[in-house]
């Protein structure tokens, strides 16, 4: 058995102390690592990068150990046991890493538990201590590893292996917790910092996502028990999945307050994350690529299926809001129009594919630059819409007898053991459709082609409209830094007239026409001009001011709106309500 002690030495200095213990090293000398990514965020992060100090001991004596590269260490050969012991710097507030102060812990544990190679199918076990210094409440543990024993400011805990080990991220604070059974199955929620949620709401609701989720996968349930974990801050977003739990951060004004009636913009977000991250369970950490069962956690590992995993998550997410009747079809349409929306102004979506964006997510996705919305498309955002298009066109070719639902049920019930290959879905849609798919999916996932988005829609009586919003200044063909109160330029799109008139990310826009106006009045007063007008734009580079004419031209129409078909006929409003209640 692997041993590990992990304690919040100084909080205030954000340092986690952990001990190793391996009693059977290996006698020529033993191999240490640490993962170079989490498993889900599909960028290197260098978690070594974080350990300061580093020592082994034998019986007491010092062993020498040496670094052999940026995440490998080897110790010098002995007989006896080896304990390693180091420090971690924590102070990471995401859902990735570790972070330590006064008022919470938290970590992933592939980001502090080094791994001794040759030991991958040994059982862990892990004693969690209490800080000495926590000055805020009385702390609680929460995570989904398997609790052993409870101590005197410490608790043990066991994981099957090292990979079970790090699958589990640990939440410790004077945290709200509350929880709830949902098909006999434990589920828990807790809610770190400050907020005033209304938990009665927030449990009912949870609940029927959860429900729904579980009931798609016809019961099948693939932990024992589950649980979210919550970071309430100022205004932060994300969430990683785990097999058993998740990791939330959200904005205090995302959370439901007792004042709140109705189902607000910001509270639909949380839920839509809670529901991404939940299927995620079953879609991705049961049901992956077979090229993730072994994973590599030292290097990137490659898969063009991401559009699966993370694209048909995103597209189930939301709708699952509306199928439980969270939503209305209104605010659910609304919410989907959104993501089209953000998929038509890239120009991204001409030069990559859903396939190499994929492909790519390491190099291209998770770093992206100024100039990604041309040269990149996300693979959650089109993702999304390949799914629903893809649904549509079952539903089509089978005279609506089956859907998308379908293929993931398909999916669930015979590739969990092996993992999908890239063309595992076609050949399972192919199947079930019994119908050739080849020219689709050339078309939209290993090509460039426009999705048929409005003839979709229109199949199940819903109007899609493209226009030019009001005030946006995507329509010139440029963004600006929301954050900063003067209009800094973010982005600049190809082939519009703010780039013929060599305007240049980075550039303060001071004023046009001689007048000087602040970043929120920029697209009202561009917005008086008409197409085909050429305007003076003052602008600062590297605080040099200058002058560049520009000649108003609008880009395509990429502002979506989804309406209800009210017209439609009595077939088409039928199909509508079968997609909407798919799964009953």
């Amino acid at each position: 058995m692997i041993k590990y002690q992990i304690t919040p030495k100084n909080t205030h200095a954000h340092i986690f102390q952990v001990r190793l213990t391996l009693d059977n090293p290996n006698p020529l000398g033993q191999v240490f690592s640490l993962p170079n990514w989490i498993s889900g965020s599909y960028l290197i992060r260098d978690f070594s990068k974080h350990i300061i100090s580093i020592k082994a001991c034998s019986c007491n004596q010092a062993v020498k150990i040496k670094k052999l590269d940026k995440n490998h260490w080897i110790t010098y050969p002995c007989t006896d046991g080896i304990t390693l012991e180091y420090e971690i710097y924590a102070f990471d507030l995401s859902v990735r890493c570790a972070y330590l102060t006064n008022q919470r812990a938290f970590f992933n544990g592939s980001s502090v538990f080094l791994q001794p190679l040759g030991f991958e199918s040994d059982p862990c076990e892990v004693l969690i201590n209490y800080p000495s210094d926590n000055a805020v409440g009385q702390w609680s543990c929460a995570t989904t590893l398997t609790l052993k024993d409870k101590q005197q400011g410490a608790e043990l805990y066991t994981a099957d292996n090292y990979q079970d080990l790090i699958d589990h991220p640990v939440e410790m604070a004077d945290f709200t917790r509350f929880e709830f059974s949902v098909a006999n199955t434990p589920h828990a929620m807790t809610i770190t910092g400050e907020h005033s949620t209304d938990i009665a709401r927030l449990r009912t609701d949870l609940m029927r996502i959860c429900r729904h989720h579980i009931d798609f996968f016809g019961g099948n349930i693939p932990f024992d028990d589950y649980l979210f974990l919550t970071l309430v801050t100022n205004k932060d977003y994300g969430g990683l999945e785990h097999k058993k739990s998740s990791s939330l951060i959200c904005a205090r004004k995302e959370l439901p307050t007792q004042q709140q009636q109705d189902i607000t913009p910001e509270y639909t977000r949380f839920l839509a994350l809670c529901s991404h991250e939940y299927f995620h369970a079953w879609w991705i950490k049961s049901i992956k690529p077979a090229s993730f069962h072994e994973l590599n956690m030292s290097c990137e590992n490659y898969t063009e299926q991401l559009w699966i995993f993370e694209g048909w998550t995103s597209y189930y997410d939301e709708l699952s809001l509306l199928r439980t009747e969270l939503l209305s079809i209104e605010q659910y349409l609304s919410l989907f129009a959104q993501t089209v929306t953000k998929v038509q102004q890239g120009r991204g979506r001409y030069r990559q594919s859903l396939a190499e964006s994929s492909f790519d997510a390491w190099t291209k996705f998770y770093q992206q630059d100024e100039n990604a919305p041309n040269a990149i498309v996300s693979y959650y955002s089109k993702g999304t819409l390949l799914a629903f298009v893809l649904d549509i066109e079952i539903r089509k070719r089978t005279d609506d007898q089956h859907s998308l639902d379908d293929v993931l049920r398909l999916i669930w019930g015979n590739y969990q053991a092996s993992g999908l290959e890239d063309n595992t879905a076609q050949q399972v849609i192919e199947h079930l459709v019994q119908s050739d798919f080849t020219p689709f999916f050339a078309q939209y996932l290993y090509g460039v082609d426009d999705l048929p988005l409005k003839e979709a829609f229109k199949y199940i009586g819903i109007n899609c409209e493209f226009t030019h919003k009001k005030n946006d200044l995507s329509k010139y063909g440029f963004t600006i830094n929301k954050a900063q109160k003067h209009a800094v330029i973010s982005h600049i799109f190809d082939n519009s007239c703010t780039q013929t008139a060599g305007l240049y990310v980075g550039d303060k826009i001071a004023s046009i026409n001689g007048n000087k106006l602040s970043a929120k009045d920029l697209g009202k007063v561009m917005n008086d001009y008409a197409e085909g007008e050429c305007i003076k734009m003052g602008v600062l580079r590297d605080e040099l001011p200058s002058e560049i004419p520009l000649v108003i031209a609008y880009g395509e129409n990429t502002h979506c709106t989804l309406t209800v078909d009210e017209k439609a006929n009595k077939a088409t409003l039928k199909r509508q309500k079968q997609w909407i209640k798919s799964i009953t």
